[in-house]
């Protein structure tokens, strides 16, 4: 089927929330395999990566994505999946090994790591509602960024592709300051970044929060949205923790697929915590049951009807979020009085 019969077929996304959508997400980032050993010592492999994560929740969603991924020969999800990634010569599948024994915070070290995803693997004639950079081991290069740049309407980006290292003998993976990356003058033209509460701590925010929206999670506090000089408390939803893994990913996913449906950005990451909170209850890329998209549903509504009686609209503070090429948009954000 082509990607226009697709679109024809699907519509995308939710009538009720945006009538039309014209253009697909776009998701680049890499697959891997993620070997995980839970908090009691059970070891598991899953398949990993954000772009997992991310898809599995616009499927949910009915939202259409072009991902560009790259895996090695010896992938073994291939089968499973509803988008490919490109599978390359002489490669070897990026691979993740998360030990949550320790504690609070996980060892994640890096195994294999799968070529980097150049700007001529995207296609720079189309043109996307929303382009998500999600790369985990630095496969994102900073001139690919520039690519989705310009070719996505709204970019959002994972902080974790901008800072994540790792040590070429340990194979520990740690984190680097933001300003010392070469993505750091692209700021400016990125509409969102997702950083997780320990990577923020890589962050200048208060300069950081000028150049673009900052929002951050914090697991089960909810998250917050830091712009220029405003800043929002997102309310979290109860969820008993399993495997934290992919937790940031389902946040981001419906954070995104809430802004591509014409969400504010306050609904949006509330959508967002919403599926970072389903994806805690199973080890994995989560499956959702219908009921769990039947209750978003209806805490849309409910929350929609809120804003509506009460006016939010006409007192709510507007953020300026830049678009790309240096264009900005204005977007509305909800507050509840009482947080």
């Amino acid at each position: 089927m082509s990607l226009a019969d697709r679109l024809s077929e699907d519509k995308l996304c939710n009538g009720d929330i945006k009538p039309e959508c014209s253009s697909p997400a776009l998701i680049v980032g890499h697959y891997c395999h993620d070997k995980i050993t839970l908090p009691g010592g059970r070891r598991v492999d899953a398949l990993g990566g954000s772009v997992s994560y991310i898809t599995n929740v616009f499927e949910a969603l009915g939202v259409f994505a072009v991902v560009v991924s790259k895996v090695g020969q010896d992938f073994i999800y291939g089968s499973m999946l509803k988008y490919p990634p490109l599978v390359v010569e002489n490669q070897s599948t990026t691979e993740f090994f998360a030990d949550f024994t320790a504690g609070d915070e996980r060892l994640l070290k890096v195994g294999h790591v799968c070529e980097a995803i150049y700007p001529k693997d995207i296609l720079s004639n189309r043109k996307y509602d929303i382009g998500l950079a999600v790369g985990i081991a630095g496969e994102i290069l900073p001139e690919t960024l520039e690519v989705m740049i310009a070719t996505a309407r709204i970019v959002v980006v994972d902080i974790q592709a901008l800072i994540r290292t790792f040590d070429p003998v340990t194979r520990v993976v740690s984190l680097r300051r933001l300003e010392e990356t070469p993505f750091y003058g692209l700021l400016h033209r990125i509409s969102y970044i997702k950083a997780a509460r320990n990577e923020a701590a890589y962050i200048d925010l208060e300069a950081v929060r000028k150049l673009t929206c900052v929002i951050v999670t914090d697991g089960a506090n909810g998250s917050k949205v830091y712009c220029k000089e405003t800043e929002w408390r997102i309310p979290p939803f109860v969820a008993m923790d399993v495997d934290q893994t992919g937790a940031g990913d389902s946040f981001l996913a419906g954070f995104s697929a809430g802004l591509y449906q014409g969400l504010s950005v306050y609904q949006a990451a509330r959508m967002g915590n919403y599926f970072g909170a389903l994806a805690v209850e199973q080890v994995g890329v989560p499956h959702f049951k219908p009921h769990q998209l039947e209750k978003l549903q209806e805490i849309r509504r409910s929350e929609m009807e809120n804003i509506v009686g009460s006016k939010l609209s006409s007192v709510a503070p507007k953020l300026s979020v830049p678009l790309q090429n240096g264009r900005h948009v204005e977007a509305i954000l909800t507050k509840k009085q009482s947080e």
